[in-house]
Formats: C-alpha cells, structure tokens, sequence
C-alpha cells in the first residue's frame, strides 16, 4: 500500500487525519534519508577499503534490492514499476560481475557519492526546513486563535477587530506555510523516481567500464539500461505535468479560498470546535476535531490539537437539537448546545472559530442561521460544442495541419501566440459570420491553429472522454496486462456518446498520422499523449490525487493512438460529407438551419453521378455492377442486360433513376457511417 495523496483541500481542513497522514509522508523521507545515508557508506566502504571489495560490493548490491520507492496512490505505470524495480536489477548485475572486479575508481567518487549526497542535502534537506518553517506558524496559529478566542465580550470592538485582524493574518501565514510544505513533499518524494534513480544509473554505467572481464555482461545490461532512461525521461515529462498542474491548483486555492468545513463530500460539515467542560469550580474548553453527517444525525467528536498531534478517543452521538446561545447567556462568543437523542439530559456546549463557522454549524445542524452557498465552479468558454460547428472546425485544422505543419519539430507542444488563438476561436464560433475562414492562409500559423484546436477540446462542457466514464478509463490503464488494457480501453470508448465516438475518431487518426512523422516532428505517441491526455480526460473536481491520474492519462491517448484502427474501425476514414462552399480549406458557416437547406437543396441522386458519362459516351457508356451498387446498395444487374427491355442504356439508367434509385450524396465515401449492405 503507497502513501495517501497529500490533498491541498486537507491543508485548510487541517483535519487529524491529514496531520497523519503528513506524519506518514515525513517518515518515509526520513526512512530515505536514511537509506541514501546507508548507500553512500557502503560506496565509500568499496572506495577505500579494495581488499574488502567483493564484500562491500554485495552489501551495495543487498542495499539497492532493499531499497523501496513508495508511490503516491495505490496503482502504478507500467514505467514506474520498471523505476521501481530499477534497483533490484542493479543489485543483481554487482553480484553477477563481483569476481570481474578492477581498481579503476578514480571517477567513483565524482559521478556517484558527490550527486547522491547532493540529492539528500538539498532535497530531502530543504524538506525538512520547510517542516520546521510549518511547524512553527502551527503553533503561532493555534495561539493566535487561542488568544482571539479568550476575548471576553466586555472587550471593545476595536481591541476584538485588532485581535480579528491578526489572527486573519496568522491563518494566512499558517495556509500558505501548510500549502507550500505540502506541494515540497510531493515534489521531493516524485523526484526520488528520476533524480535519484538517474544518478544511480549513471554510476552503473561508469562502474561497468571498470570492469576488464565485465564487457559482456555489460552488453547485455544496456538493453535495461536504454529502456530505463527512456522510461525515466516519460516519467520526468509526467512529472513536470503534474508538478505544474499541482502549482496552479495551490495557486487557485490561495486566491479563492474555499470552506474548509464542507470540503468532504462524506460529511455535511467538519472542523475544529471548542467544548466547555466543567472542573470543579471552573469550565475549561478542550479543543476538538467534529464531523457531522445529516443523513443520519450523526455527531462525532475527537479531542485534537495540531500541536500535540495524537488521535486519543473517539466520541459519537445521535444529534437531537442544535440551539444558538445567546450572547447574553454565555461569556464566549459563537457557541451553541447540542442535545444527544440517545443520552438523555446530555447537554453540549461548544464554540466555533468565528461567526461565520457558527452559522454554518448551525445550518449544516438545522439551527437558525442562515449559511452561504460554497462557490460555483468555473463555466466553460462557451460555444465549445459537440454540433456541427465543432465538427467543421475540427476538420478544418486537422487538414490544414496535415497539409501545412505535419513535419513542424515540437508539434502541438509549441503553443502559439495567445491573442491570436483567441481571436481564431473566436471568428470561427461566431453565430453571426457569414464568411469562411482560409486555414490555409498565411494569416493563421501551425501552432495557432494546434492551440485553438487543443483549447477547443480542453473548454468543452464535459471532456471528450465524458466525466461518467474518467474512473472507468484511468482504471484501464492501470491494469498489468496490456492486452486487458487494450480490451477494456476499447470496450468503454464503444459506450462513449455518438458524437464524442466520431470526434474521437477523427482526432486520434490525426494523432496517429502526426506520430507516423515522429523523426521529423519529434512528436512520438508518449508525446502526444503527454500533449493530448490531461484534456480528453479531465476529472470532474480538481485534486492532488487527479493530478497523481494524469499520468494514466496519457497511457489511455496513448493506447487509442497505437491501435487506432482496432479500437475506430466501426467509423470510416472519411466521416463527414465536405461543405459545399468553401472546400476544405476553409470552415464553412455550419451554423442554424441555413447550411442544413443547402445540404438538403443539393442532395443529388445516384444517375446523376453518371449523367456526365451519359451525355457525352451515350449508349456506349456502361457503369459497372460494382459502381451500381455502391451508390445505390442493391444487386442491380448491368445496365445493357436492361438495355434490351428499355432500348438503350441511357434509357434503362432513366428508368432505374425514376423508379428505383434512392436519393444519395455525390460519392458514398463521403456519407457518414454508410452501408453498401443497406437495402
């Protein structure tokens, strides 16, 4: 079982279980630090010690098989596994060659201990600094809350808004130190799987060399080790994904701070309160963590201070009524009883942290405060749809890319001017324009037109891959078998909407094609995927643990593009019939009713695909069973064989037009989803 993500939602909860499960991240840094710490001692053993080689060579061997590179979430890639795995080859290489020794370590200490220990200090270091930094504004925090809330209302307002103001600003220092810590972890310990790692693959490399006797072995190894650093440079672009990812997600928290009360969709409402209990002649107020769940009145309470950092017992009662306290009846503000249903004349008293807190108890517990709905949620650009427009602008810049940028190095990964990209989604999602727009014109740049395609699938109401089935899919791509995955990738593109069917379709056979260039454009099928998987599959709710998910992600483009025409053979190459102005090169205005008139008005008939022929071969011409039955989806016999019953074969295609013949497009290939079967 990995580490549980470190979710920045539980920064602001700063529930008791977050406070474990950051326990349970610090201890495995320090269990590396240790390691590394064990590692680096054997190499200077084997350094200076040659007579004591061989032994110090298979303890560095038994290290590195010891060594374990935990995951943040409970699946793997198929990649990680192999990082994972990575050491344990290491190990069994050393002792495989440890009779094949040379003293040539002159370049040991510099290619090996120097990085390694530069890794632990810096990293894992600047970790624990940051630890230090969290730890203190905890405790200023508590204590500025403890103080604010000791405040006895015979106090003015101008001394409590001075003490309010300051404890704001001790939140805002404890959020930000709390948010800061967090992301740090999860960068040290993902850099654990590259930098880590990497230095110990360039000194398996460097030790090889030493070796007389070793050359063979060592051929044999470069296979493991070519496909090591292939899959460690995939790793570190997921990597540098997700860390971005993860930095935007502090960021918005940061300026759009959220309730933390209602931030856990299991619980009506959670956070810290104050319980008075009584000694003696005196009250105190124990602080503790409270989750309330209103389906079932459901009341738990667990006495917790960050500061001490232990979870003790458990307490949990049926709720039966919630009342405010008035101010007049009680010398601290915010609080409010609680009557247990299953203990009869059991009474709690308890204080929120502000105003507002007590009124969202008192509504999340029926009481009679009013509360505030939590922020929506961000809209989509609009316009951005699965219609007809979205259909012809997606055609328009996959064929101008195709014609135009298709050996253009970093494709896709260059994005174009921002203003620019704008202004093209813009022109071609308006309702009002009558004109077409040229792709082809030198107007409109390859990368402009890559991110206005790119930005059309990442603002589509719901991704193309549809939030009902995210789950679904990223689970695919964690199954170990690749031939399942594949099955199962395939089976949930199958239970897609139609149109998102077509539209993947016609987006992953660009993809394909751009990766069939990949010597030229540098865009290979793990590039796309890094390009291309974070849009078709963005989760619903933005999460550390999502951002954990992109990188299976890209394993589900990624798949779609390597058996592309397993997985879309039910969809033609050609699925859309071309405007009828404008051809290719340009997006036809698709929009309202207007186009689908013009498409209705020039629908023509099968004859009229060989009524050149008929005038200008006459009698001569004779189209053949095949043709006949491509455009008309019957067994009809060869026009001379009815030629005898109507006199001529111009005369026997009139007839087979006037009595016969359905209405069809100008060429079936361009037909959506046709069928030469269909009667």
């Amino acid at each position: 079982m990995g580490l549980l993500p470190l979710e920045f939602t539980d920064c602001l909860t700063d529930s008791p279980y977050f406070r474990e499960n950051l326990h349970a991240h610090e201890n495995e840094l320090d269990r590396t630090s240790q390691a590394i710490k064990g590692i680096i001692k054997e190499v200077k053993d084997l350094l200076n010690a040659a007579r004591n080689l061989s032994r110090a060579q298979r303890n560095l061997a038994t290290s590195f098989s010891n060594f374990r590179l935990e995951c943040i979430g409970n699946s793997q890639t198929d990649d990680e596994i192999v990082i994972a795995g990575s050491l344990k080859e290491f190990g069994r290489l050393l002792g495989a060659i440890e009779d094949e020794r040379d003293r040539m370590l002159e370049n040991a200490h510099k290619t090996f201990i120097e990085p390694i220990e530069r890794f632990r200090k810096e990293h894992i270091g600047e970790a624990k600094e940051r630890k230090k930094k969290f730890d203190k504004e905890t405790a200023r925090y508590c204590q500025s809350l403890d103080r604010y809330l000791s405040l006895s209302t015979k106090k003015g307002d101008a001394h409590q808004k001075e003490a309010f103001a300051g404890l704001e600003m001790e939140k805002i220092h404890f959020f930000k130190a709390s948010l800061e810590y967090v992301l740090l972890l999860q960068k040290v310990q993902e850099r654990k799987k590259t930098e880590f790692v990497e230095t110990i693959l360039r000194f398996m490399y460097g030790w090889l060399t030493f070796y007389h006797q070793g050359h063979e072995v060592a051929k044999e190894f470069n296979s493991f080790n070519t496909d090591l650093q292939v899959r460690l440079q995939k790793t570190r672009e997921n990597f540098e994904a997700t860390h971005s990812e993860a930095e935007h997600l502090m960021k918005k928290m940061l300026e759009k701070p959220q309730d933390s009360g209602c931030l856990n969709k299991m619980y009506t409402r959670q956070g810290y309160l104050f319980l008075m209990e009584k000694k003696h002649l005196t009250t105190i107020w124990n602080k503790h963590y409270c989750q309330y769940q209103k389906e079932n009145r459901k009341f738990t309470m667990i006495p917790y201070s960050q500061t001490v950092g232990k979870i003790t017992t458990t307490d949990t009662f049926c709720l039966k009524e919630c009342i405010r306290r008035m101010n007049d009846s009680i010398d601290k503000r915010f609080c409010f009883d609680l009557t247990a249903l299953d203990r009869p004349g059991a009474t709690y008293t308890f204080q929120a942290l502000s105003e507002d807190d007590c009124k969202q108890w008192l509504n999340a517990m029926d009481g009679r405060e009013p509360t505030t709905a939590p922020p929506g949620r961000a809209t989509r650009q609009e316009g951005c749809l699965l219609d007809e427009t979205g259909f012809a602008f997606v055609r328009s810049c996959i064929e101008a890319i195709e014609e135009r940028g298709l050996e253009d190095q970093g494709l896709y990964r260059i994005v174009g001017v921002s203003s620019k990209v704008a202004k093209l989604t813009q022109v071609a999602f308006d309702p009002k324009r009558t004109e077409n727009i040229d792709f082809m014109s030198e107007e409109w740049e390859v990368k402009t037109i890559t991110s206005a395609l790119k930005n059309y699938f990442r603002n589509l109401p719901e991704p193309l891959m549809t939030f009902r089935l995210h789950t679904a899919f990223i689970s695919a791509a964690k199954q170990e078998n690749k031939v399942k995955r594949t099955a199962a990738i395939e089976e949930l593109i199958s239970q897609l909407p139609t149109d998102n069917q077509r539209m993947a379709a016609l987006l992953i056979r660009h993809l394909q094609k751009v990766s069939n260039y990949a010597s030229s454009n540098l865009m290979t099928v793990s590039n796309l995927g890094v390009c291309f998987g974070p849009t078709l599959l963005r989760p619903e709710e933005e999460t550390v643990a999502a951002i954990m998910d992109i990188k299976f992600c890209n394993v589900v483009v990624e798949i779609l593009i390597e058996n592309c025409d397993k997985i879309f053979k039910a969809f033609p190459q050609k699925e859309e019939v071309k405007a009828a102005t404008g051809g290719s090169r340009s997006l036809d205005a698709v929009q309202g009713t207007q186009s689908s008139e013009v498409m209705l008005r020039k629908r023509p008939t099968v004859t009229d695909h060989f009524s050149p022929a008929l005038s200008t071969d006459g009698p001569g011409y004779t189209p053949s069973v095949s043709e006949l039955r491509a455009y008309t989806g019957r067994p009809y016999t060869q026009p001379h064989m009815e030629a005898k019953r109507y006199g001529s074969v111009a005369a026997a295609c009139q007839a087979i037009r006037a009595s016969q013949m359905p209405t069809l497009p100008s060429h079936p290939a361009t037909v959506t989803g046709y069928n030469s079967s269909r009667p």
